[in-house]
């Protein structure tokens, strides 16, 4: 039982200490321009929407599917849920029901399109990204979704922390304790060995875009509830709202040998957000927030792809360590 506790405890240090260090440096940098509690609880608070999207497509890129469609889908969902709510006049609880059920629906076909086609994912997400930003511009004339101000409680203290508390159970009971969540996980081990094991990895994917869709759709709820107006998107714009989402993802898969995927996520995409405010406190340049950015995940993806070559290095270097004091205690 000790040595449980110690293990926890020590996974727990590990798992948390890129976001420790991030925070310690830019206090330092920050010259008091960063880490104050009110900052970081607005970080928090702002981390809310891009937590969920990573949630969202945490199932699909643990198996090798990219979604670029994901921040399409939010902005559809925000425009024609937001809009519907506004319509029946159901207020809060309508906004969130028909924005996840948009969500659940293009999802879904997202899904079906990639299982029928059998295209790359990437290829596919990205060409209906320029599908989806069309859609909104034949709804409601083409002029997105304005809701009132009670209407954005959501993005509120401690609403939207309520929120994800709840999103975040429920991805982590389906991904940790549900036949689907073993599937997904058999599957990010090695699709051959799961085929052959008897697992159907299309039915597997088209559910992980649609459980994905269900966050999508909260996310949109969230996307709403902090702008209060969304407008249609073009020219690919949509993809922005993903790209701190798999950063975060890639970090959380990095963390997952140290804690639960979804823990590790959530660690992931709020690194990223307390990253991204720190280099604005600092005061750097956007372009120089891009190439910090860029070289921060560059480093991530580098110690976590020669995660192993680490493991065997320090296994050699204990062994010759051994075999010296063997050695050295022989000939005493």
């Amino acid at each position: 039982m000790g040595n449980k506790l110690k293990d926890y405890g020590l996974r727990t240090v590990k798992s948390l200490l890129l976001p420790i260090i991030v925070y310690v440096i830019f206090v330092i940098v920050g010259n008091e321009r960063f880490g104050s509690s009110r900052q970081m609880v607005t970080i928090a608070r702002q981390s809310v929407m891009p937590i969920l999207i990573s949630l969202a497509i945490a199932c699909n890129m643990s198996i090798g599917m990219w979604d670029f469609s994901a921040g399409g889908v939010v902005a559809v969902a925000s425009i024609i849920g937001g809009g519907i709510a506004k319509m029946t006049g159901t207020g809060i609880p309508g906004m969130i029901i028909f924005c996840v059920i948009v969500g659940v629906i293009m999802s879904a076909a997202t899904g079906l399109l990639y299982n029928f086609m059998k295209v790359p994912s990437i290829v596919l997400t990205i060409g209906l990204v320029l599908v989806y930003e069309t859609i909104p511009f034949f709804v409601f004339n083409g002029a997105g979704v304005l809701i009132s101000g009670k209407m954005t409680k959501l993005a509120l203290s401690p609403y939207c922390f309520i929120v994800l508390a709840v999103m975040f159970t429920i991805f982590y009971i389906v991904f940790n304790y549900t036949p689907f969540g073993h599937n997904v996980r058999a599957l990010g081990n090695g699709q051959l060995i799961a085929r052959n094991a008897g697992l159907d990895p299309w039915k597997t994917k088209l559910y992980s875009f649609i459980f994905g869709g269900i966050f999508l759709g909260m996310a949109a709820v969230m996307n709403l509830s902090v702008n209060g107006i969304v407008k249609p998107e073009a020219n690919m714009a949509s993809v922005t709202l993903v790209f701190d989402s798999m950063m975060g993802i890639f970090i959380g898969l990095f963390l997952s040998k140290y804690c639960n995927l979804a823990i590790g996520v959530t660690i992931g995409t709020f690194t990223m957000k307390m990253l991204n405010t720190g280099l604005i406190a600092v005061g750097f340049s956007t372009t120089v927030r891009e190439i910090t950015t860029g070289l921060f995940l560059l480093i991530i993806l580098g110690v976590s792809s020669n995660q192993g070559r680490i493991s065997d290095w320090k296994a050699k270097k204990q062994r010759a360590k051994e075999a010296n004091e063997k050695y050295a205690a022989g000939i005493m």
